[in-house]
């Protein structure tokens, strides 16, 4: 969620500073809920700023930059492994186990796709093929 404007912020500030209602009334007013202007209302008075907070930014990834050479081989060498299999591969040569959903997102940042089999793709447009022919004949 993107963070309220600074105007805004002040608005609320020296609407409140002013006494021009409750929070619960400047909530209303100016449509966020109260919990925020109480929050606002408090930093105001402990900090003289009405600013956002910078982003702190979020957990560190679990699969580390320096191991990214690591994964690039492993998927080269077995392209058509699922995430699973990846997984435990990862986990015999780094000795770190990453979940499924871990692996997915350093793949899809080191834009690296699992490709199936050739062969098993054959197959199946064959398959596909038959059917679609068969159907055509009858009608």
């Amino acid at each position: 969620m993107k963070a309220y404007s600074v105007d805004l912020r002040e608005k609320i500030v020296e609407a409140y500073l002013q006494q021009e209602g409750s929070i619960r009334n400047l909530a209303k007013r100016f449509k966020v809920s109260a919990r925020f202007v109480w929050g606002l209302v408090n930093r105001f008075r402990r900090t003289g700023s009405y600013a956002p907070k910078a982003h702190r930014g979020g957990n560190p990834p679990r699969i580390a930059a320096s191991q990214y050479d690591i994964i690039i081989a492993l998927v080269t060498q077995a392209p058509d492994a699922t995430l699973k299999e990846l997984c435990a591969r990862v986990e015999e040569t780094c000795s770190l186990r990453p979940s499924k959903s871990s692996l997915h997102r350093t793949l899809d940042k080191l834009k690296l796709t699992r490709k199936k089999r050739l062969i098993t793709l054959q197959s199946v447009t064959a398959m596909m093929s038959k059917h679609s022919v068969t159907s055509i004949n009858k009608r």
